[in-house]
């Protein structure tokens, strides 16, 4: 089951600069027009926030990877503050590349593409300390809002290690 969920309504993707980085990748821009942040029942942190701030995606040279850089400022309905940060890579399949370009009617459901993407927060506030001090890892799922703007999902559930009997 996952701890958080976390929504995103992206409004038209922008290229970077001449759209090549040194690699050969492309840098591109999708300002968040509306993300919200919320815990799942039971969660050992309720959070109820909004999100504001972009992705700053890198696609591969070969177009069949995408690699998230999402930097946000998480603002919860009691006035705090965190900052969120979301890397991690995607597999690009026709059905997606549409829904960021822009086709109407397109909805990816969780699994449907190959998505995974670490979640960290930073805060200052004591309250949410433990949100810090937790490792998070997130799915993805995709649907068209139509004239450029998408909306992208993500379950992200906390990462426990295991005390097992295996060593070195």
């Amino acid at each position: 089951m996952a701890d958080k969920e976390l929504t995103l309504t992206v409004s038209t993707i922008f290229s970077i600069g001449s759209n090549e980085t040194s690699t050969g990748g492309r840098v591109i821009m999708g300002p968040i027009v509306n993300g919200t942040l919320q815990s799942e029942p039971g969660f050992e942190t309720f959070i109820n926030a909004t999100i504001s701030n972009a992705d700053w995606p890198t696609i591969d040279p070969d177009g069949l990877h995408q690699r998230p850089d999402l930097r946000g400022l998480v603002t919860t309905d009691d006035g705090e503050y965190l900052q969120i940060l979301a890397t991690g890579i995607q597999t690009i399949i026709p059905e997606l590349n549409q829904i960021i370009t822009g086709e109407k009617g397109l909805n990816l459901p969780f699994g449907t593409f190959q998505s995974v993407i670490p979640v960290s927060f930073v805060t200052g506030t004591p309250k949410y300390k433990n949100i810090q001090d937790s490792v998070f890892i997130g799915s993805e799922t995709a649907k068209s809002l139509g004239g450029g703007a998408f909306l992208a999902g993500l379950k992200i559930s906390k990462v426990y290690s295991a005390k097992t009997n295996v060593t070195l």
